[in-house]
């Protein structure tokens, strides 16, 4: 398998705030920019600039928002974390098999790079995994609905990176938290 996990990316981001001197919670953002975020730079001496330097040289962006700053993974980071390891399998009797459904239908879309709808699928979807199974498999209907928007329009940009994502999230699954 190729890429990362989604809790891998958090890591990284941690690492990289820890690197630094920062020290503060670092947290999935439920909602609004960024898929992290961070109460760090309040807590830092410089106002945060040390923090967002080492983020970025690790290949996030940041943006303050108040006493947070929002962490969004850069392009680079993101095709790391949907790197496919080939085709999704699709295990009729698996539990897991909605997602690996959508993951293959998803996968047969060409590979493009990401504009900024295709960045946000990816971030949905990448804010869903790092949730508990049963709720990833009951979040699949929002992931669901925003492809059927995006096909109305005729925009099919980040569906290949997304079925990507899910189709690695599956596989740690069957495999075992080791596979990555």
């Amino acid at each position: 398998m190729a890429g990362m996990s989604v809790p891998a990316l958090r890591d990284r981001a941690r690492a990289a705030m820890l690197s630094c001197g920062a020290r503060g919670f670092m947290r999935f953002a439920q909602e609004g920019e960024g898929l992290l975020v961070t109460d760090a730079a309040s807590r830092c001496g410089d106002g945060g600039a040390a923090l967002t330097a080492a983020l970025e040289q690790a290949g996030f962006a940041c943006t303050r928002d108040g006493g947070l700053v929002r962490i969004t993974p850069g392009d680079a980071l993101l095709e790391r974390l949907c790197a496919a390891g080939g085709e999704p399998v699709i295990d009729w009797e698996s539990p897991l098999h909605p997602a690996q459904a959508l993951a293959a239908r998803l996968m047969r879309e060409a590979h493009t790079p990401l504009s900024g709808t295709g960045r946000a699928l990816v971030l949905s979807a990448a804010r869903l995994l790092w949730q508990p199974e049963d709720r990833v498999l009951a979040g699949l209907a929002d992931i669901r609905a925003l492809t059927a928007e995006r096909l109305r329009t005729r925009n099919r940009n980040g569906f290949y990176q997304t079925g990507a994502l899910l189709a690695n999230w599956c596989e740690i699954r069957t495999k075992g938290e080791d596979a990555i």
